[in-house]
């Protein structure tokens, strides 16, 4: 097998602490379960995940060159591992299953963001997301309104899921080792009683400038929806940052109803 090298541009840190990699994959009961693995790499994680005895694993990978390695694993589990390269932010995974699946990986920092946005509004059959992500965007992840992690990507998370931290893991057990620690966060979606995009819009005007109250940031809005919110009991006195995920729901709806 030929010299791997490591692109930056796809951030590729490999966890290879296997005692962390046996840790992830029992934070979910994954025996008889349909999982999705994204960014698997050389599939130090892909093998532990299969000693758990999924249904079958799915693992979704970007860079071809790192076929060699998967395929070796495919050979001593030819049933049950299912190897697709693709770009997990094109890819809708409502059509890769129709199964109820648990997703796992070990996600890029420069991506991990978007992608998590991206299942978590396009969820129909997620169950669980077991994710590798940067420290500080775990904590922006599960923040509280009122504190400095808190933002838009906080409440729209939130609304949709609940998010708790599992295993915090220091840069030494990644190779190339990358210059911040990350974390291990669950993510568990629940039914959406909400219009997504409307709460995404509600939350790109109010959160436009963070230092201003909401009554300056919505300052265009009719007479009837400023009833309308005081009605609701959502203090429109209050900075961006200190309403939490119910109030912007609440907001989303008066606004755009």
């Amino acid at each position: 097998m030929s010299i791997f090298y490591h692109k930056k541009s796809l951030g590729q840190n490999f966890l290879h602490n296997k005692k962390i990699l046996e840790k992830i994959c029992r934070i979910q009961d994954l025996n008889n379960k349909h999982v999705v693995e994204v960014g698997p790499g050389k599939g130090f994680l892909t093998e532990f995940l299969l000693k758990e005895n999924p249904k079958n694993l799915t693992v979704i990978e970007k860079d071809k060159r790192l076929k060699p390695f998967l395929e070796k694993i495919k050979k001593r589990y030819p049933n049950k591992l299912h190897i697709l390269f693709d770009d997990a932010l094109k890819l809708d995974l409502t059509n890769l299953t129709k199964n109820k699946i648990i997703l796992v990986g070990n996600l890029p920092y420069n991506i991990a963001t978007t992608l998590i946005l991206n299942w978590i509004r396009l969820n129909k059959n997620i169950t669980s997301l077991v994710l590798m992500i940067q420290k500080e965007v775990a904590q922006r992840l599960y923040a509280k309104a009122g504190t400095s992690f808190y933002s838009r990507i906080s409440v729209l998370i939130q609304a949709n899921a609940t998010v708790t931290e599992k295993i915090e893991v220091s840069s030494e057990n990644f190779f190339p080792k990358p210059k911040v620690n990350s974390a291990v966060v669950e993510i568990i979606p629940y039914k959406r009683n909400f219009d997504y995009d409307n709460l995404d819009k509600t939350l790109k005007i109010c959160f436009l400038h963070r230092r201003k109250i909401l009554r300056n940031n919505l300052k265009n809005l009719s007479e009837e929806n400023k009833v309308k919110i005081y009605e609701s009991g959502v203090n429109l006195s209050l900075r961006p940052q200190d309403l939490n995920h119910k109030e912007y729901i609440k907001l989303s709806k008066i606004l755009f109803s």
